[in-house]
Order: structure tokens, then C-alpha cells, then sequence
């Protein structure tokens, strides 16, 4: 029994060995991302490629592509390296008020790059415009809670109504003072009025949840609210779905990681593949500042 109680100790104890595990080597794919929208200036596209699963260094650019976008108007846009952004490509119009995106028109981009050509299209969907932004005075909840995030102030909510006819999609983009919310979990997208189409809310008033994420931390007296609603394509809301899966995917209940889907298509037979999504979206936006005499009671 003595020597048995010796053991004891060993029996519990293990050698513990740091384990590297190679990744596979990706391929190399063509990386698009660009939005074609209604507001007046400039337009921009930009072109990468894609990295190693665990590779954090720099994205590389993709330069001394030829980038064009043609609407079915007939009309014709360059986009033009930047020299001081390799591999983003912008379209500068000459007046500038002029406006490319039009509600309706449908968008057609051709890349040309190492004499391989890739091609997207996207239609441009009308958006409901914001109604207001109202706050009312509030303690963070758990959501809202962090390091330098203020534990007392207001919580904001934007109020838009989905537009009539089922199957509008959207995205929401909320900012503070300029900057905005742009973490994993503050991808915020819509399907009508709710989160997704069994819900049912067609033609209605965003429901609670989607109207208070654009405070993801609370504001306190002084702050910029600003609230960017724009409409994405029913494709797009699936892209961006796909993406916030992956992009929140972590933990021990982790699942295999999957592709994410592309409207970027290869039309040379030896060009890489592509990926990312060429887009097009109508955009309402609102601003205010907040003020603690105008804070609201009891919002719902």
C-alpha cells in the first residue's frame, strides 16, 4: 500500500509536447472586393490575393490590372490603379456630384490581370430611407461591456420600415463618432425586417434585435451616431451570412472550416480562381448627436 502511494503522484503527471501542425498550402486565389453605390464621387475597387490559412502578414495587391465596369445604359467606367494603394483601383468622376449607381441598373465588371479575365454582375436594389435614431439612457449589458466601452449612457435604436415585396435584403452599418463598428460580430444584416425569412416580416418596422445592434457599446452626450442602411443582393446576403459564420467560428465546438461563396467568376481556362463579391447597393444613411435632454423613455 506504501508503494502504491507513491505511484499515485506519477500516475496523475504527463508529459506535456508543444505540437506545430503544418497547414496545407492554399491556392492562390483572385480576391475582389467592391460595392458599386448611389452616392455621388468616386468608386472603388480592390484587388488581392488570397493568403494561407494561418498567414497574418500583409494582403498582397494585385497590380497593373485593367478594371472596368459597364451598366446596361451602355455607359463604361475605368478604374485606375492608386499609386500610393497598389491594388486598389478607383473610378473618379468628373463632376463631383455625379452619381454611377443607379436603383434598377445592373453592373457588369471585367478584370484583366496577367492576361486572365474575370467577370461579375450585380444589380442595384432600391433601399427603404431611415426614419430617425432615438437613445434612451442605459446601463452596458453584457454585450455592450468591455474594456474603455463607458458602462452608463444611451443605448441608440434606428427605426426604417422593410420595403413591400418579400425577399429585400439589406445591411446595416452603425458608427460612433466617425468610426465605424467593424468587429466580427458587428456584421449586421437583414432579410426584410428580421433576421431571416421564416420570420415572416414583410413590409414591416426592423424588428428590436436589428434596431439596438447598431450599439454594440453605449454612446454617452456628445457622441456622432451615424447609421448606414444599404440593400444587398439575396446572393450578397448569403455571402455575407457565409462569411460571419467563419469569421465568428472559434472555441472548442469549432466546425470545419468552408469555402465562402463568390460571384467572381474565371473566364480564362488557366486563371486562378476567384473569390470575394463584386456588389451593388443603394444606400440611406442618418446622422445625430447625442443629447441627453432628447433621450427617450422606454423605447420598443
Amino acid at each position: 500500500m506504501r508503494y502504491l502511494l507513491l505511484l499515485l503522484p506519477f500516475l496523475f503527471c504527463s508529459c506535456e509536447e508543444v505540437v506545430t501542425l503544418q497547414s496545407p498550402i492554399s491556392n492562390r486565389f483572385f480576391v475582389v472586393d467592391g460595392t458599386i453605390t448611389n452616392q455621388p464621387g468616386s468608386q472603388k475597387i480592390v484587388l488581392s490575393q488570397s493568403q494561407d490559412f494561418f498567414d497574418n502578414s500583409v494582403v498582397p495587391p494585385i497590380s497593373n490590372a485593367q478594371v472596368q465596369v459597364r451598366d446596361n445604359d451602355g455607359k463604361l467606367y475605368t478604374f485606375n490603379e492608386m499609386s500610393s494603394s497598389p491594388g486598389t483601383y478607383v473610378w473618379t468622376p468628373i463632376n463631383a456630384n455625379e452619381v454611377m449607381g443607379k436603383v434598377g441598373n445592373t453592373y457588369v465588371l471585367n478584370v484583366v490581370s496577367s492576361k486572365q479575365t474575370y467577370s461579375a454582375s450585380a444589380k442595384l436594389n432600391p433601399v427603404p430611407p431611415i426614419d430617425s435614431i432615438l437613445y434612451q439612457v442605459a446601463t452596458a449589458n453584457p454585450r455592450q461591456s468591455g474594456d474603455n466601452k463607458p458602462k452608463e449612457g444611451f443605448e441608440a435604436q434606428f427605426f426604417a420600415r422593410d420595403l413591400r415585396g418579400e425577399g429585400n435584403t439589406y445591411r446595416i452599418k452603425s458608427f460612433k463618432n466617425g468610426k465605424m463598428f467593424n468587429g466580427t460580430s458587428n456584421l449586421l444584416l437583414a432579410y426584410d425586417a428580421a433576421q431571416n425569412k421564416s420570420a415572416g416580416t414583410d413590409g414591416l418596422m426592423f424588428i428590436l434585435p436589428i434596431r439596438t445592434a447598431i450599439s454594440p457599446e453605449l454612446f454617452v452626450a456628445g457622441d456622432r451616431i451615424k447609421v448606414e442602411l444599404s440593400s444587398i443582393s439575396l446572393e450578397q446576403f448569403s455571402f455575407f451570412s457565409q462569411a460571419r459564420l467563419e469569421l465568428n467560428n472559434a472555441g472548442l465546438f469549432a466546425r470545419p472550416a468552408a469555402n465562402i461563396p463568390t460571384n467572381i467568376q474565371a473566364l480564362s481556362s488557366t486563371a486562378a480562381q476567384g473569390a470575394g463579391w463584386f456588389g451593388a447597393s443603394a444606400i440611406s444613411e442618418m446622422e445625430t448627436v447625442v443629447d441627453p435632454a432628447k433621450a427617450r423613455k422606454n423605447l420598443r
